[in-house]
């Protein structure tokens, strides 16, 4: 991705709001830590990372007002994954995203293709891909700015007010959306009236119970509105008769890696503040700038210290996630036969 220019608009006065709980509506909760716009540096206005005491997720407050959340999500967000300044051909697109694509199918192995509804779509993707493998795949995407380079069926809008068949679909996946919207429990109630009895739920989400999530601050802060732990989703979906049967938590869809945290808390240590910290390692266009330089200046002992953390890092990463504790946690849900 090529480097982009940094002006942060100094917005304190946002218009953000007050929550309660969005996945359970409980006004209990405690404040963890203040956060800001680290990724796309769209605003400097700070914002609240709170945990709810009733059903154990993290959840920002005050937040964006849903009116003004489009300008948090830049045009350059739906190419960042590909790291691209500029807009790619669809064979680039696949051959960036095939290994985060196969490895999203799989959570369909053994499922006899059928009907399938992708929710957040982004540019259709998945949509794509699982229409190669036989199912019958369209996309709902919220954004309609998000362009659609291959003229897959995607429908642009407000999902809970779309008009769908009832019991119409055999799987539902949300892929890194359920944590940006802002009524989840209504998004799962919405999805466990459009699934027939046995149709399956699948979605990925962030991990609050993780370092990463807890400690680095790496979920997409204030795209990222509800932060969500094992309890939290098996809670939810179970509400609305919907029974989570495997969760995991990996890095083959997204990365949660923890390359980069020792680096922090040595920067920390040394004299910077958290913001400085956090806005280095965060934004996208300048990876030097975090794991190679002191205060914007080249610096070889950051360079060394940056590479022998990713060396103790990665086996690390590997036992969190297989007892469940990494950051990119995806499950499947399957709706209760009547």
């Amino acid at each position: 991705m090529e480097k982009k220019p940094v002006s942060v608009p100094t917005d304190r006065n946002a218009n953000l709001v007050k929550v309660s709980c969005p996945v359970c509506g409980s006004k209990r909760s405690r404040f963890l830590f203040t956060v800001k716009d680290y990724a796309f540096r769209v605003t400097d206005a700070p914002f609240g990372v709170r945990r709810c005491t009733s059903c154990d997720c993290g959840y920002l407050s005050p937040r964006p007002a849903e009116v003004d959340i489009a300008k948090y999500y830049t045009g350059e967000y739906y190419w960042s994954y590909e790291r691209a300044a500029e807009k790619l051909g669809w064979d680039m697109i696949i051959a960036k995203r095939r290994i985060q694509l196969e490895a999203k199918s799989r959570w369909l192995e053994g499922m006899k293709p059928g009907r399938l509804l992708d929710v957040g779509a982004q540019k259709g993707e998945f949509v794509w891909w699982m229409r190669e493998k036989g199912w019958e795949a369209l996309g709902v995407e919220l954004d309609s700015t998000v362009p659609n380079p291959a003229n897959m069926p995607i429908r642009y809008g407000d999902f809970l007010n779309m008009k769908f068949d009832s019991a119409g679909f055999d799987c539902i996946t949300m892929w890194a959306v359920l944590e940006h919207v802002y009524a989840p429990s209504k998004f799962v109630r919405r999805i466990a009236e459009l699934l027939r009895p046995g149709g399956r739920f699948i979605a990925l989400v962030t991990n609050f119970n993780s370092i990463q999530g807890r400690f680095f601050r790496l979920d997409d802060y204030p795209r990222h509105l509800t932060y969500f732990t094992k309890h939290s989703v098996q809670d939810l979906c179970r509400r609305y008769g919907l029974n989570v049967i495997r969760m995991r938590t990996s890095q083959d869809i997204f990365g949660g890696v923890l390359n980069g945290g020792m680096l922090c808390g040595l920067k920390r240590l040394f004299g910077y503040s958290a913001d400085e910290a956090f806005s280095e390692w965060r934004q996208l266009w300048e990876p030097d700038l975090f794991f190679c330089c002191w205060r914007g200046c080249p610096s070889a002992l950051v360079r060394n210290i940056s590479r022998f953390d990713r060396l103790i890092t990665l086996p690390v990463e590997k036992m969190l996630d297989r007892f469940g504790l990494g950051f990119i946690m995806t499950f499947s849900a399957e709706k209760q036969s009547l």
